[in-house]
């Protein structure tokens, strides 16, 4: 009985803070994708887009501003590739510490997705890396820091 009362004591706690819970967008998923050609489905960044790990951050990405063009697709999302690299960063104590500077671009989901949005890179042969999840802050910043076509 003990037990159950520390419990449901605690569970309020517990569940309140799920809701502020940040994950790490920080990924290495490896997807198979097919080559397309669509010049009318592309992303406008009008100013470029940064995005950290958390706070303080251990690691960044930049999207630079463009308009990234669809490459590739798979069942789930359409890559689009950006004209210029994407840059990461690595921060140590509140300083960046090593900066890279990769090609690569944004994928967008096709249909509802836990990771509505992520980053990529060139993976092996006919496939694309998914380096950084975005999800609904992401969303939220369409039509203010990027716009699509489709």
């Amino acid at each position: 009985m003990r037990i159950l009362t520390i419990v449901l004591i605690a569970m309020p706690a517990f569940l309140a803070g799920c809701g502020t819970l940040q994950l790490n967008p920080v990924t290495s998923e490896t997807r198979s994708v097919q080559a397309v050609a669509d010049a009318a489905k592309t992303i406008t960044v009008s100013e470029g887009m940064v995005w950290y790990d958390g706070a303080p951050p251990t690691r960044g990405l930049r999207f630079p501003p463009g308009t990234y063009v669809l490459e590739a697709e798979d069942a789930d999302y359409w890559y689009l590739r950006s004209t210029a690299p994407l840059e990461f960063h690595v921060f140590r104590g509140g300083q960046a510490v090593d900066a890279r500077n990769i090609p690569g671009g944004i994928m967008i989901a096709k249909h509802f997705s836990m990771v509505p949005g992520a980053g990529y890179i060139e993976g092996e042969g006919s496939s694309k890396m998914m380096i950084w999840k975005l999800g609904k802050d992401f969303l939220n910043r369409e039509g203010r820091d990027w716009k699509k076509t489709f």
